[in-house]
């Protein structure tokens, strides 16, 4: 029934729908069927396509950037932030976020979100790296880094590709963790499984 839809569930089904079809099959329509309400419904909560394609986008900043930036913060440990901020990387919802990137090209609002959502999460990453790595140009180097195997990811898949992310961000930590040997561990890297490369 309308009255039981919120925005939240618009949104979840929008990612949903993003993950599964693309920007393409984003529609007021789809959308509203695959919630189980009436168009009315939409309107009553966003009064347009622009208002809803913002709210979502507010949404989706702030449970996948917002969320994780505070999640990470409240861990004083930094090689555990480390660890976790690995963790809720490899949990995103990659799919549609390599809808959203693409969308990004034919919009500018979703194009200034993006850029939004990875400048904040260059910037967690930088944070997360400070108390670890002394030298601002080495952090901000390794920063990017991180970034690139995250965006690079999401653009192979969509090019049907996608490899290991858990595997390439155990590398990345190893990467991290070997400028840092000897001053906060032993160098080995904390893995799901224990071990480079494995889930």
């Amino acid at each position: 029934m309308a009255h039981q839809a919120t925005p939240g569930t618009f949104f979840d089904a929008a990612l949903r729908i993003l993950a599964g079809s693309g920007r393409n099959g984003l529609r007021i329509g789809h959308l509203c069927r695959a919630v189980g309400v009436t168009s009315g419904s939409f309107y009553h909560h966003f009064g347009s396509w622009e208002g809803f394609v913002s709210a979502l986008l507010e949404h989706w900043e702030q449970e996948q950037t917002s969320r994780i930036v505070a999640l990470v913060s409240s861990d004083d440990d930094p090689l555990h932030r480390i660890r976790l901020l690995k963790e809720l990387a490899v949990d995103l919802p990659h799919d549609a976020e390599t809808a959203i990137r693409g969308w990004a090209g034919t919009d500018a609002a979703v194009a200034a979100a993006q850029r939004r959502v990875d400048e904040r999460r260059r910037a967690a990453l930088r944070d997360v790296l400070d108390p670890v790595i002394a030298d601002p140009d080495l952090r901000a180097l390794l920063a990017e880094m991180g970034m690139s195997v995250l965006v690079g990811y999401q653009q192979s898949l969509a090019d049907g590709g996608g490899a290991d992310l858990a595997a390439m961000l155990d590398q990345f930590e190893l990467l991290v963790r070997g400028h840092v040997n000897g001053v906060l561990g032993d160098g080995t890297p904390t893995t799901r499984a224990g071990a480079v490369g494995t889930r």
